[in-house]
């Protein structure tokens, strides 16, 4: 039986949850598009605000949008799952509700793949707003998917930069865990999909502006949500543990688990405003991580770092290798392995 019937040829999926201050600029930005043969699919995510007013404001205009409204907060996660099997395109994007496409994007995507048909992925590249920066695809491996689990050349785990095969998303997300994801869905998705996506091209074009600073995941000096990102890390590490189990799979978590721990000490902790809290929560990461962990990613410190331990504490940077190394120190001297 087939579970999609190609109406259209994009399928745009927008998860939107309190986002009034930008959901107009989003779905302009689709309605705009030059190339008109897409739908789009907006998931009202429990909004409280006027998100939702926005969006049936426009969904009167156009018969093009088809609006999922979820009568709570059930996350991104599960907006993009039954955005997914909402659609009937021949191919899906995904589009956060606080992003937008450039100008001609979906022409630009069009005939690319006219040109180029066959791949379960297009991977392009985006613009970060408001630095006006530019990231185009750089990953190269022959493996997504075990690259993941690698410790060096680990795919950007982002999945509104991409288009999709529609019969590849579909699989990807029907075999994914129905469940709240507070922070990290993308890097929990972006792992289930590389397993079902062999053929990926890298296309050297900016489609869309990602706008920074307005998720939770972009609040990194609160306290109360860097333990909300702890605990929804410690949940996507066991959703990509059962996935593993699931498709059996032999493949260490180790890595993965440690590239989320570098990320919550230097993205997270080390930015908190109190110098109390910040102790706290390097206390605290045993019980997230497991002591294995810890202790596997001091050694990797102590074995490639050492030059660069030396270099931050005896320069200009003292109080900033101090920040770092210290709490360390001292978690590894509480788990007793020195």
């Amino acid at each position: 039986m087939n579970i999609f019937s190609n109406n259209v040829y994009f399928s745009i999926v927008v998860p939107a949850y309190n986002v009034e201050n930008y959901i107009y600029r989003t779905i302009s930005s689709v309605l705009s598009q030059s190339f008109q043969d897409f739908e789009l699919i907006i998931i009202n995510d429990g909004s409280i605000d006027k998100t939702v007013d926005i969006i049936n404001e426009f969904s009167k205009q156009s018969p093009k949008i088809n609006v999922v409204n979820h009568p709570k907060n059930e996350s991104t996660h599960m907006a993009r799952l039954n955005g997914v099997a909402a659609a009937s395109g021949k191919y899906v994007i995904f589009l956060d509700g606080d992003d937008y496409f450039v100008k001609n994007a979906f022409s630009i995507l069009y005939d690319i793949i006219q040109k180029n048909p066959g791949y379960d992925i297009y991977e392009y590249g985006y613009i970060r707003q408001p630095s006006g920066i530019t990231y185009l695809p750089f990953f190269s491996g022959s493996d997504r998917f075990l690259a993941f689990f690698d410790k060096q050349d680990t795919p950007s785990p982002t999945v509104w930069n991409k288009v999709y095969d529609s019969a590849v998303i579909k699989k990807s997300f029907l075999s994914m865990e129905q469940t709240y994801i507070s922070i990290a869905d993308d890097a929990y998705e972006s792992i289930v999909i590389a397993f079902y996506a062999k053929k990926i091209m890298r296309i050297e074009k900016v489609i869309t502006n990602y706008q920074m600073g307005t998720g939770v995941s972009t609040t990194y000096k609160d306290y109360d949500k860097t333990i909300t990102y702890l605990e929804s890390i410690r949940k996507v590490i066991s959703l990509v543990g059962i996935f593993l189990q699931n498709n059996n799979l032999n493949i260490s978590l180790d890595n993965l688990s440690i590239g989320f721990l570098k990320h919550t000490i230097y993205t997270y902790i080390n930015s908190q405003k109190n110098e109390e809290d910040k102790k706290k929560l390097f206390f605290m990461l045993p019980t997230f991580f497991g002591d294995n962990i810890i202790l596997e990613y001091l050694s990797q410190i102590e074995e490639s770092h050492k030059k660069d331990i030396e270099t931050i504490t005896c320069s200009k940077n003292y109080k900033l290798g101090q920040i770092i190394l210290n709490p360390l120190r001292q978690l590894k001297q509480l788990l007793g392995k020195i």
